[in-house]
């Protein structure tokens, strides 16, 4: 077919059509499986928008491509990224603009990722704009092999829209999804403060020293619980002389607390907010997915793909070096320079716990009204979970007093415009 048979088959998106292609685009709402529309502009998402691009190119099925094959669209992909590049800083917009990316899917026309500021970006331009006001240099990010300090180090998250849970075409593809991931559903989050570790043991011992607060696997002997590799099926069981000091494992103070449960960090919480003076919180389960993805879709925030050299997983290769826990910051942070929240520990937040998303709020706030108010979230994943265990979406749940040295926390504290 001529470029000029082609010219004349192509249409711009129908406008009814083009704030779905937007959102679909931009992962802010799940693809409907029973809107061609829908799984169109999802698949384009999948190979255009994400920076794994051999992942993405093979996990494309051809059926849903009318008139471009994913080798054509990977083409379009490298071509504008190397564009971009070249020309320094112009926005995607310009870029896609100059290229005219017209290119038919199912009569639709790719022209609605001229919508798109950024590749694999899930935050809207018109968001991205109103991010000026906000003071990211008054939270500055520690480098690598920094030391971590006695206080949690503290960055300012950028609001925006998450699509939260699991996605089809996104978490699926990492190994599948549990049912308390459903039904996956756009959260809009305001800006908030997020440590960008995990509390640490050195800052958790100050407040222990501080407070004389007796933890709860240290009352009465109780213990915290670890998995029994000297038995068949490797069981997880109490073992009474297991504690935050002494988790079964070697840690000093760049580790991340573990063996403290719901409680322990809410305490740990109200002596930090009443010694520094600040309000600290445990972040909503809304506001972790939002922090821990980075603005991406996919089932990590480096890509579609579990990676040894990304996170502390099961098994050692790559950048992870450890059998257990490792030190925090070891790993490469996300787009918000938050780091941690695949694998290492299971983190707590504040929300109690729900079999599944059915009547979650979608204003980022915790999710607080419940039938049982003793179970609460964990999320992220730990060092001994398989690669479909630590993606963003990965969620779990225990009671406020449950410890376990697969367990540790980061706080959270909602942000202050300084200019109001």
């Amino acid at each position: 077919m001529s470029q000029k048979d082609n010219d004349q088959d192509q249409t711009l998106i129908a406008k009814d059509d083009k704030e779905q292609w937007y959102k679909v685009l931009h992962g802010e709402i799940a693809p409907d499986a029973d809107n061609k529309n829908h799984i169109n502009a999802a698949k384009i998402r999948s190979y255009l928008l994400t920076r794994d691009e051999v992942t993405a190119v093979n996990s494309v099925d051809d059926e849903y491509l009318d008139t471009i094959s994913a080798e054509e669209a990977r083409v379009i992909y490298r071509r504008t990224v190397e564009e971009a590049k070249r020309r320094g800083g112009t926005s995607w917009r310009n870029v896609f603009k100059t290229y005219g990316v017209g290119i038919l899917i199912g009569g639709l026309s790719v022209y609605a990722l001229l919508l798109t500021y950024g590749v694999g970006n899930r935050t809207s331009e018109s968001e991205l704009a109103d991010h000026s006001h906000l003071n990211f240099s008054d939270y500055p990010a520690l480098n690598e092999n920094e030391n971590v300090g006695t206080l949690p180090n503290m960055l300012l998250i950028p609001g925006g829209v998450t699509n939260k849970g699991c996605s089809k075409g996104w978490d699926d593809l990492a190994g599948g999804c549990r049912p308390t991931e459903f039904p996956p559903h756009a959260v809009t989050v305001e800006p908030f403060l997020i440590s960008q570790h995990e509390v640490t043991y050195g800052q958790f011992r100050k407040f222990i020293a501080a407070a004389k607060y007796i933890t709860d696997a240290e009352r009465e002997n109780r213990g915290c619980v670890h998995e029994d590799t000297t038995k068949p099926g490797g069981p997880f069981v109490m073992k009474p002389e297991l504690t935050w000091e002494s988790p079964g494992y070697y840690q000093d103070d760049s580790y991340p607390v573990t063996c403290v449960s719901w409680s322990d960090a809410q305490n740990y919480i109200a002596w930090l907010s009443k010694e520094t003076k600040t309000s600290y919180r445990l972040p909503s389960e809304s506001e972790w997915e939002h922090a821990a993805r980075g603005g991406k879709a996919t089932a990590y925030h480096w890509g579609s793909v579990a990676n040894n050299n990304q996170a502390n997983y099961s098994g050692e290769s790559g950048k992870d070096l450890w059998k257990f826990a490792s030190p925090v910051g070891q790993f490469p942070a996300n787009k918000f320079s938050v780091q941690d929240t695949s694998g290492n520990l299971w983190e707590w937040v504040q929300d109690c716990w729900h079999d599944t998303y059915d009547g979650a709020p979608v204003d980022g706030s915790a999710w607080e009204v419940c039938n049982n108010n003793s179970q609460k979230v964990r999320r992220g994943g730990s060092w001994d979970m398989n690669a479909a265990g630590i993606r963003s979406a990965i969620r779990s749940k225990g009671a406020i007093h449950d410890r376990s040295n697969l367990y540790g926390f980061r706080v959270a504290s909602d942000w202050q415009n300084p200019n109001k």
